[in-house]
């Protein structure tokens, strides 16, 4: 059932279309240099973490660990919850970690910031939106092999080979995956509430521009509601593939191949594409996107169950009860618009050791109980048990009434397939999330890395032409066909022309390199 997604290219596209630095991929949840391995479960049990010496962590110095990665909301509890960290943390390794999430919406300018700065600090979350390639080229992070051998064997062991080689860079390991979905399907997440109310038809609905006549019901009857949720602060994988497109990952998200093509001939701003900009300035000028989605926060909405319709990269299983939360506790049925696929793995979720850290062999003790130590990574993604959730029925959690710390965001912080489950998820849902990992449609070109070093300055200047146009485009505020002569035009004086002949030049050694091409 290969259904055609260049209609939804259009909102998720364009809300992630500055300009890539350096390879990785921007997806949410799938990469590989193939999709063939399923990742494996970290020991239920454990409850420690490799010695640190011969004898043991009791010759280990105190140290203290900071540990930066986003969140879509920060928490009430956060100083709670760290605290109870510290007391597994000290006993396990000696050392105490002072946790620092920025909200998801500045993290990006936040890290950007911190490593121009030259802030000693030690791990920090890379992925869709921080590429652990376009740091590694900057030197703002540190290889991982050796730290991995002697100090998380546990953590080496349980990751698959596929995602070692993806987080590689010129031979060298430079990020822990957080295991999780490895495979991206797209589609629309909707509120139950009014998909029973208008009896909408999930089975009609093929293509993005399907969803409109139920947009259209929520704007004429429901006030209080916005239709669609996009907005210019959103960060959404842009990695797509239907029956005409690949997307090239590690890039800007505006070089695709066509599905087949044996010549993997690199398209750029293909009309199919372009529609999608249209799409979204009709959408705007309807009412279907909120008035101010340029300059507000998508969160803002969400999570108090004023957006009807939103759209997912990753229709996992389960994912409807995992949301939950995010739309205001309202439930949410999900229509998936393509089948699964994977642009191999490269930079979906990872943690990356800074180059200023003090500690890194501590810092890898760290991670390496993070994704060993059941209990510790639980703390980490649902805090305390008695104050902000409860235990059901077997591995099954529900979080507190007004529970003060509710981040909901368990593939930040370490392997999922550790994490308690939510009321909604399927109690395979881990078995099946490794087979959806398994079976997946691969990406031909989904190893491909870019080296940016030969146009820097030409992507610092893409980037700051993308940086006036963006949110506009991403929302409809500004009107495609009045806006693209203009930014085109600013983006050929701005190095267009240098960036893609550099872009192809690597790309077509890629392919000879790899035997896809004589």
């Amino acid at each position: 059932m290969k259904k055609r997604l260049f209609g939804v290219l259009a909102l998720v596209l364009l809300a992630a279309s500055v300009l890539s630095a350096c390879g990785g991929n921007g997806n949410n949840g799938n990469n590989g240099n193939n999709g063939n391995s399923a990742g494996g479960t970290a020991t239920e049990g454990a409850q420690t973490a490799a010695p640190a010496t011969d004898s043991g962590t009791e010759e280990l110095k105190p140290v203290e660990l900071t540990w930066y990665y986003p969140l879509s909301q920060l928490q009430a509890d956060q100083a709670k919850v760290q605290e109870e960290v510290n007391k597994i943390v000290k006993e396990k390794i000696n050392a105490t970690v002072k946790l620092m999430p920025v909200a998801v919406g500045d993290y990006v300018q936040k890290m950007n910031t911190v490593l121009a700065a030259g802030e000693k600090f030690d791990i920090l979350w890379t992925g869709y939106m921080l590429k652990p390639e376009e740091l590694v080229r900057k030197g703002a992070i540190q290889p991982m092999d050796a730290l991995l051998d002697q100090y998380a064997p546990e953590l080496k062991a349980d990751v698959p080979q596929v995602m070692w080689d993806g987080l590689s860079v010129d031979g060298e390991i430079y990020g822990i995956p957080n295991q999780q979905i490895n495979g991206s399907r797209y589609g629309f997440i909707i509120q139950k509430r009014f998909a029973d109310k208008y009896n909408l038809d999930t089975a009609s609905i093929k293509k993005i521009a399907d969803i409109e006549p139920f947009l259209a019901q929520i704007k004429q009857n429901e006030p209080d509601i916005i239709p669609f949720g996009v907005f210019g602060t959103s960060f959404i994988n842009p990695q797509s593939h239907d029956d005409q497109y690949w997307v090239v990952p590690g890039l800007d998200d505006h070089f695709y191949i066509k599905t087949d093509d044996p010549t993997y001939t690199l398209h750029r701003y293909p009309e199919e594409e372009l529609d999608n900009f249209r799409l979204a300035s009709k959408w705007y000028k309807e009412g279907y996107i909120y008035k101010d989605a340029a300059t507000e926060k998508m969160n803002d909405y969400l999570t108090k169950g004023q957006i009807a319709v939103d759209f997912n990269v990753t229709l996992k299983p389960g994912v409807e009860a995992e949301v939950k939360a995010k739309n205001g506790g309202n439930e949410v049925i999900t229509v998936p618009l393509s089948d699964w696929f994977s642009n191999g793995y490269s930079a979906t979720t990872n943690q990356s050791i800074s180059r200023t850290s003090a500690n890194p062999e501590r810092a890898m003790m760290l991670l390496n109980l993070v994704n060993t130590d059941k209990e510790l990574y639980n703390l980490l993604c649902n805090g305390l048990e008695g104050v902000h959730y409860e235990k059901t029925t077997g591995d099954y959690i529900k979080a507190l009434p007004d529970s003060r710390y509710v981040p909901n965001m368990d593939w930040v912080f370490g392997s999922v397939f550790n994490s308690y489950l939510k009321e909604g998820q399927p109690e395979n849902v881990w078995e099946e999330t490794k087979k959806i990992n398994s079976d997946s449609e691969v990406n031909p070109v989904g190893a491909f890395k870019f080296n940016s070093e030969p146009v820097n300055t030409e992507i610092a200047n893409l980037n700051a032409v993308w940086g006036e146009y963006k949110r506009g485009l991403v929302t409809g505020t500004l009107d495609f066909e009045e806006t693209w002569p203009v930014l085109y035009g600013k983006l050929k004086e701005a190095g267009e022309e240098k960036y893609v002949a550099e872009v192809t030049k690597q790309f077509e050694q890629f392919l000879k390199d790899k035997g896809l091409k004589k």
